[in-house]
């Protein structure tokens, strides 16, 4: 039996992929119910997302689960406009000419930047056809750095820096520039009327449900948190005794004996559980729905421009997703959905308040919201939901990443498919958690150094098939 420690999106993937191989796995999640940042909210129509999920056209991984359980008509494609917000105003970027008059570039840089994003394509590709010992183009150096040198300083200033800020606030610096080519894939499919957006119709909750049939109920405990994963039993040659998995449940501590663990949560909990450091800066994440009776904004994404208050501060949010701009609002009830996701950070620099109480955010980000957009008025917000994640991102350095197989990092037979890791580097899409969460349950169950491993004995009685008893 396999065991997998998370019930996000990406532990329901890995804990689907190891049924779909033929393995017995248990699933083990924290709070009362699984789906992470997939979890859904009630609204007057169907439930959406608490936090967003989007796909684009090279979401490959996140396309292919749904297919593979029998969501591929599923997913509606759109077409979102995208805008950046400027001195008071909401510059639309999709056209080419649109781009060549946006003021944070101008014609000059707005070239140089569609250079730039030939250049890195062409750079990600050659590095995805080395070794991974020889992809270091981008992974080089930073963001910043890479820009800055192969463009210009105001190239990145006014087109790349906006963007890397609102996902890492204060960490953008430390980030590697192999986060350019991440970026500029999910704005594949560009056209001037806008971006290819895809969103799984009546939300991502379908998918969750798919993968919990996958899995099976019983394969799923909620409410239960893992608090050691032992594998100095195994060794890399593959002797030993199995992992031991050491679970905490309102009816008291158990331990079950696994194969293998893939650990489908953040860098935190790697540590907490198996003792290995990852060595990696998690970005803290707010996201605020908003619901009122008019839109806020006419596209669908609006990137906020540092220093973009009237004060010259930074607004708390670094991007709006107008979510009804893209999908009817007659699907909720005529309201209309706005996602306001909070610069990455501290905590305090998420929220954009010292005590983060969820009344001082919504009365923060209000005021900010209507300093941005004066026509916008908070008195006519029906609803205003809070939603955060410890580990909404990764600010990876050059050279920084979490290996999959955490073998040789002491823990044979345990995978890792938390953020910063080789395919979810810098925990942006739900589409790179999918991947890793696939490739740590192939992993793992390839991995010789459980291959013929026998189970810790469990002394429990009334066992499940998994030696585990559960009241």
């Amino acid at each position: 039996m396999y065991g997998v420690v998370g019930g996000g999106l990406v532990g329901l993937a890995a804990a689907a992929r190891l049924r779909e191989t033929g393995h017995s796995v248990r699933l083990f999640e924290v709070t009362d119910a699984v789906g992470g940042r997939a979890r859904t909210v009630d609204t007057a129509g169907d439930p959406v997302e608490r936090f967003p999920h989007y796909l684009s056209r090279g979401d490959d991984a996140l396309s292919s689960l749904a297919a593979d359980h029998g969501l591929d008509d599923r997913i509606a494609w759109r077409r979102g406009r995208t805008a950046r917000y400027r001195d008071g105003v909401v510059h639309p970027l999709d056209a080419p000419w649109e781009r060549l008059a946006y003021p944070g570039t101008g014609i000059v840089d707005a070239v140089r930047a569609a250079r730039l994003a030939r250049m890195v394509r062409r750079v990600d590709a050659d590095d995805a056809a080395a070794p991974d010992a020889a992809r270091t183009a981008l992974d080089a150096t930073t963001v910043e750095a890479f820009v800055t040198e192969r463009a210009s300083r105001s190239t990145y200033e006014g087109y790349v820096e906006p963007a890397l800020r609102a996902e890492f606030g204060g960490r953008a610096a430390d980030v590697s520039a192999a986060w350019l080519a991440e970026w500029l894939g999910s704005r594949e499919g560009r056209h001037r009327d806008g971006a290819a957006v895809g969103y799984v119709d009546g939300s991502a909750a379908l998918l969750v449900d798919a993968l919990v049939g996958a899995i099976g109920e019983g394969a799923i405990r909620t409410g239960s948190r893992v608090t050691d994963v032992d594998a100095s039993g195994v060794d890399r040659d593959g002797d030993g005794h199995g992992i031991p998995l050491t679970v905490e449940t309102p009816a008291g501590s158990r331990v079950v004996g696994c194969e293998g663990v893939v650990v489908a949560a953040g860098p935190s909990t790697l540590r907490a559980v198996t003792g290995v450091d990852p060595g990696i800066r998690t970005v803290p994440g707010t996201c605020a729905l908003v619901t009122t009776d008019e839109p806020i904004v006419d596209p669908w994404r609006v990137t906020v421009e540092p220093g973009a208050l009237s004060t010259g501060e930074d607004a708390p949010f670094g991007t709006l997703f107008a979510h009804t701009n893209l999908i009817s609002p007659e699907r909720y009830g005529g309201d209309h959905l706005t996602y306001l996701v909070g610069r990455g950070g501290t905590v305090a620099d998420a929220d954009g308040v010292g005590d983060g109480s969820e009344e001082r955010v919504r009365d923060r980000w209000l005021s900010a919201l209507e300093d941005l957009f004066p026509a916008f008025s908070p008195k006519t917000v029906r609803s205003f939901r809070v939603a955060r994640d410890p580990a909404a991102a990764v600010a990876a350095r050059p050279g920084e990443r979490v290996p999959t197989d955490l073998g040789e990092a002491g823990a044979p037979g345990v995978a890792y498919a938390g953020p910063g890791g080789r395919l979810d580097r810098f925990g942006g899409s739900p589409a790179t958690r999918v991947a890793a969460g696939v490739a740590a349950a192939e992993a793992v169950a390839g991995a010789e150094a459980v291959a013929g491993a026998e189970a810790v004995p469990d002394p429990t009685s009334g066992r499940d098939d998994s030696g585990f008893e559960w009241i």
